[in-house]
């Protein structure tokens, strides 16, 4: 599902949200639909995200950590190797916590947000990593 808007300007970014819980998605795609110089795509998986990811080519990707078939970290090793999508910024949008296993969020991705989502904050990330 893809939520379109515009801009004053026509400039619209994509977002692509991989997360496994319909209802987290049902919500981001909300929060993100609240704005009018954004766009969502979702994708239920590591995979679809990833084949998602490179025919897209979003402006930014949020990741949940924790996915049946593909872990978070692994996704964003294949991002980071691949040519079409290595620089697309990604943001940690997970209730577990990679601080959990010893490692920060911040050295492996772009930004990292917290469920349960602080609207605020998630808006704030979004626009820093965006430069909007």
């Amino acid at each position: 599902m893809v939520a379109i808007m515009t801009t004053e300007n026509g400039q619209v970014r994509t977002i692509l949200y991989i997360e496994d819980n319909a209802a987290n998605r049902q919500l981001v795609e909300m929060i993100i639909e609240r704005r009018n110089d954004l766009q969502v795509i979702l994708a239920e998986n590591g995979r679809d995200g990833l084949k998602l990811a490179e025919e897209r080519q979003p402006d930014l990707i949020l990741l949940d950590n924790s996915l049946p078939d593909i872990g978070g970290p692994e996704v964003l090793a294949h991002l980071r190797m691949t040519e079409k999508t290595k620089s697309i910024p990604v943001v940690s949008l997970s209730g577990s916590s990679l601080q959990d296993s010893g490692e920060d969020e911040t050295a492996v991705f772009d930004d990292y947000l917290a469920k349960p989502i602080d609207i605020q904050k998630f808006y704030t990330v979004i626009d820093k990593v965006l430069r909007l």
